[in-house]
């Protein structure tokens, strides 16, 4: 089973997805509520990925529990207090629950893509203290921790350079960090855990 690793506190785990769709399907309960859904999805990857997900949920909490979504996109667990946070990347599925108002989690396979965009996200003040030893690392962390915080603040028209900051940090193979918004009137910050892997970074939300 392609349960890469499972955290506790916060509760969070990492797929590594092999299985194809049928086979995760096959492994869940409550296949009848997700084929209506899953025949709406055209591609095979995705379907993967979003079945991942339950899998991994359930695997998370012993339980299958359905998921919704917010009028925004956002996933909930109906009936629960716990927050819920899922995030997809090439091969990988990411979910993190914590018993918070708001919880969040990106995870980003390793590729020098990131080096072609990071003016799309990067301030002046961010792109300076990259460590030139480990520009993709560091990078992918910065695009990770906005990608989180966006999901933690549910606002529409959010410009990632604008509107979400990373504070500065010394690049290590994990750490935490602290990030903060200005998209609302509270200027809300927070605090986000990294890790690097060998082929993916992994950025969830802290307890606050």
């Amino acid at each position: 089973m392609p349960l890469l690793f499972k955290h506790t506190e916060p509760l969070l785990g990492v797929w590594k997805i092999e299985e194809s769709s049928d086979e995760l399907l096959a492994m869940l309960g409550l296949q009848s509520e997700y084929l209506p859904f899953l025949q709406g999805i055209k591609t095979e990857k995705r379907r993967q990925e979003w079945l991942a997900s339950r899998v991994l949920l359930k695997e998370l909490i012993g339980e299958e529990l359905l998921i919704a979504y917010h009028d925004d996109g956002a996933p909930y667990l109906p009936g629960s207090s716990l927050s819920l946070s899922i995030s997809h990347t090439n091969g990988y599925a990411a979910v993190l629950l914590q018993d918070q108002e708001t919880a969040g989690i990106d995870i980003e396979y390793h590729s020098n893509r990131v080096l072609k965009i990071r003016s799309r996200f990067m301030s002046p003040e961010e792109d300076a203290s990259v460590c030139p030893d480990h520009v993709v690392e560091h990078l992918l962390i910065h695009w990770c921790v906005k990608e989180a915080l966006f999901k933690m603040i549910r606002q529409q028209d959010v410009d990632f350079i604008k509107h979400l900051h990373v504070e500065p940090f010394t690049y290590a193979n994990s750490g935490q960090i602290r990030a903060y918004e200005t998209r609302t009137p509270e200027i809300l910050s927070y605090t986000l855990n990294y890790e690097v892997f060998p082929t993916f970074v992994l950025v969830y939300s802290f307890l606050s």
